[in-house]
């Protein structure tokens, strides 16, 4: 991935029975799901939630200032009750994109 965008496409379906926790994503060069043309696909419910790990490096600086890696938690909701929080519409495509 050195060189290009990484991109998660997400595609919100219909609300299931209730929400699960989907497999994390871990967002770095090694992981081959991004090496697809396409990107990495999800099809996540309404109710889901979905984890994005952004590992550290094996960079002696990243271990003396993180020491941890950072995880962002996104709930597939309709109506958020956080005035800053995500929504997201059923049936409508969703692009999380990095640039390297």
């Amino acid at each position: 991935m050195a060189g290009r965008a990484a991109a998660l496409l997400v595609a919100v379906l219909g609300a299931g029975a209730a929400g699960l926790s989907l497999e994390p994503v871990v967002w770095h060069t090694g992981n081959r799901r991004f090496l697809d043309a396409g990107g990495y696909v999800l099809y996540p419910q309404i109710g889901d939630r979905l984890d994005l790990v952004c590992p550290g490096g094996a960079a002696y600086e990243y271990y003396k200032l993180y020491l941890r890696d950072v995880r962002f938690t996104i709930k597939f909701q309709e109506f958020s009750p956080n005035l800053w929080g995500h929504e997201f519409r059923r049936q409508h495509d969703y692009y999380i994109i990095s640039e390297p």
